[in-house]
């Protein structure tokens, strides 16, 4: 919460990005950005596709009225999950993530003729199979998969089960078990506000993960599943989505002990319009994430951390050199009370000044004058 405006802005100018729209802790926007652009972003914590984007569900007293809405988020429109899981699997299929299917079969959709809902489908499947069925859609990234329209939800996913089965099983063969696909998800649930006041998160995560399980077949995994389905549930909105890569952007590559977050890093950088051949200082650098940050969005600029701590500054040397910045990035050791830098001889001043949430204030609340001074000297 609070860098809604730095994500609006750097979705727009760095994927440009449309639909941009901004809630409490969240930006939702459309792009045709590759996975590569989408790791780029800087300001915001995860990224997820939308599944759903909805009004606040209705509260009443009656939780079974409740849990039957809240699953109905997951199988109304099993066609659009399918969409937008063919979408996560290209995308998972970037990030290098080793796959249970074979090449050719990579749909995470676990077939279970147990739950294949009744004779008539059972039919409209076989003679779906005697039919000649398109490849797979693979999508190149940024594009969206596009299924076939078809006359109805329950069509168009007996066909999608279909056309990505093993081919012995299109010529009408009996499948081996052990190639049949084994895909696994969990549900993270957060709710707040009068839904939170009737059901626990627990309970709905718990809703969600069967019907997931009854429609799709899944099979639950709370430890290493290969997809997490998000649900969140307030008094503003209800959403849904699938977090597109298994770590959060803010866990940054080229930073090997994290100190301030990366995000919050990145957007103290960006409002000091840090323009090629300045100057730039942090006189309280800590583990240098502000300049890491700052170094790594505008190398054409100059940048000097200092810090009174040497173990600070052993950190932050230990993350200059993983990041691969020694040329950019030069660290002292000095007091920010009384710096050995000559007046006026810096472009711009970013720091993380202490004010007593995370590290303690006592007396040092006093020098916070004189460091305001040096700063502006």
């Amino acid at each position: 919460r609070g860098l809604e405006p730095f994500l609006a802005r750097e979705v727009r100018a760095r994927l440009g990005a449309t639909e941009v729209d901004c809630i409490s802790g969240k930006v939702f926007f459309s792009t045709e950005a590759v996975p590569g652009e989408l790791r780029k972003l800087k300001s915001g914590e995860r990224l997820f596709l939308l599944l759903k984007k909805c009004a606040p569900l209705a509260v009443s007293r009656n939780k079974g009225k409740i849990l039957h809405e809240i699953k109905r988020l997951v199988t109304e429109e099993p066609k659009y999950w399918l969409d937008v899981i063919s979408i996560w699997r290209n995308f998972r299929g970037h990030e290098g993530k080793k796959d249970d299917v074979s090449q050719g079969n990579r749909l995470p959709l676990k077939r279970n003729s147990e739950e294949e809902t009744n004779i008539a489908t059972k039919r409209q499947k076989t003679e779906q199979v005697r039919e000649t069925v398109p490849e797979e859609c693979q999508a190149e990234a940024g594009e969206r998969c596009a299924v076939p329209e078809r006359k109805s939800d329950q069509d168009c996913w007996t066909e999608s089960k279909t056309s990505l089965e093993d081919p012995s099983k299109r010529r009408g063969e009996t499948p081996i078990a052990n190639e049949q696909l084994n895909f696994s998800f969990r549900v993270s649930c957060r709710c707040s506000g009068a839904i939170a006041k009737i059901l626990p998160s627990q309970e709905i995560g718990r809703a969600v993960g069967i019907a997931l399980m009854k429609q799709c077949g899944w099979r639950a995994d709370l430890r290493d599943p290969d997809l997490e389905v998000f649900v969140h549930l307030n008094d503003i909105h209800t959403v849904v989505g699938i977090p597109l890569f298994r770590l959060p952007l803010a866990n940054r590559e080229y930073i090997k002990t994290a100190g301030l977050r990366s995000t919050i890093a990145w957007a103290m950088a960006s409002l000091a319009e840090i323009s090629a051949g300045a100057f730039v200082l942090d006189p309280m650098c800590g583990l240098g994430t502000i300049l890491l940050e700052a170094a790594k969005e505008w190398p054409e600029a100059c940048y000097w951390g200092a810090d009174i701590s040497d173990s600070q500054l052993e950190g932050a040397d230990v993350n200059i050199r993983t990041a691969g910045l020694m040329d950019k990035i030069e660290l002292l050791k000095a007091s920010v009370k009384a710096l050995p830098l000559p007046s006026e001889s810096f472009d711009a001043v970013i720091s993380d000044i202490p004010f007593g949430k995370k590290f303690k204030i006592t007396e040092d609340i006093r020098l916070l004058p004189d460091i305001l001074h040096e700063m502006e000297r």
